[in-house]
């Protein structure tokens, strides 16, 4: 391991042993370029890989609001054509009684 690598992960581990996840975020996207390559490589697909995870975790709620929503305007429908049923059942008992 080289010097430069080390002393790296040392300012690293700092932020890390301080749990401070923006400082570590922001030191990891600041020295991107003077880590070795293959570790640039793992660093770019793990941020890639959290960003994918947020927004699927982003659209899994929008999708489940939608099905309550769709469901909601089911429910809403069964009443609505249960309520005209009985107010056109009163009006024909209404007419027959006249």
């Amino acid at each position: 391991m080289n010097d430069n690598f080390l002393d790296l992960y040392n300012q690293f581990m700092v932020f890390v042993e301080k749990d401070d996840e923006a400082g570590a975020r922001k030191f990891l996207v600041d020295n991107l370029q003077k880590f070795p390559e293959e570790m640039q490589e793992k660093l770019t697909f793990a941020f890639f890989e959290e960003a994918l995870m947020d927004k699927t975790k982003g659209m899994k709620e929008i999708a489940e609001m939608q099905k309550e929503g769709l469901e909601a305007m089911g429910k809403i429908d069964k009443a609505k054509k249960n309520l005209e049923d009985q107010i056109k059942i009163k009006n024909l008992k209404d007419k027959l009684t006249q």
